[in-house]
């Protein structure tokens, strides 16, 4: 039932909760929740992680696209560096890391924008957004099976851009539109 106030919402309470399958990657659980006294079963898909970062890299009022295969869609896509926050790794200590893997540069000026949640109403994964200026050449040995292409595109042009491209990581269109609207 629909409530127009937030503070009118009766908050639903997780009963149980249990894995049916672990990867390296993904623990899916079942989960039955209580709304209103009626208990419903929700499967619900976690990372094993602690999250992960996506990173909007400026230099020269570029920004630094990445076009990288794709598994699960068996294609490139155009993305943004990013990764997972390694355990105990702080994100901006992860964002540094993942741009000299992916990019070749490093930043002295890293601030989180915001985060995203891929699709909140049964994956739980989070994406911290991240600007990246200042940046310097620096390299590190990644993780990647092959080399990244490199594309460096206008920040007025960056929309246009990603018109153009047929499949597009979909975390890329929040991150630019957090940084466009990012009160600096």
């Amino acid at each position: 039932m629909y409530h127009p106030c937030y503070s009118e919402y009766t908050m639903p309470k997780i009963i149980k909760e249990k894995s049916i399958f672990k990867s390296r990657l993904f623990n899916i659980k079942q989960a039955q929740i209580e709304f209103n006294h009626q208990i419903l079963e929700y499967e619900i898909i976690s990372g094993t992680g602690q999250g992960a970062v996506i990173i909007v890299p400026i230099i020269d009022d570029e920004i630094i696209f990445i076009r990288e295969y794709a598994a699960a869609v068996d294609d490139y896509m155009i993305t943004l560096p990013k990764g997972k926050i390694d355990k105990g790794e702080e994100l901006i200590e992860t964002a540094n890391r993942e741009l000299q893997e992916e990019v070749g540069f490093k930043s002295d000026n890293i601030k989180l924008i915001n985060k995203i949640y891929l699709a909140p109403g049964y994956i739980d994964h989070i994406t911290y957004v991240m600007l990246a200026t200042n940046l310097t050449p620096s390299y590190l040995q990644g993780d990647e099976p092959e080399d990244l292409e490199i594309v460096r595109v206008k920040s007025n042009d960056a929309t246009t851009f990603l018109s153009k491209e047929p499949i597009i990581d979909s975390r890329v269109f929040a991150a630019i539109h957090y940084v466009k609207n990012y009160d600096k």
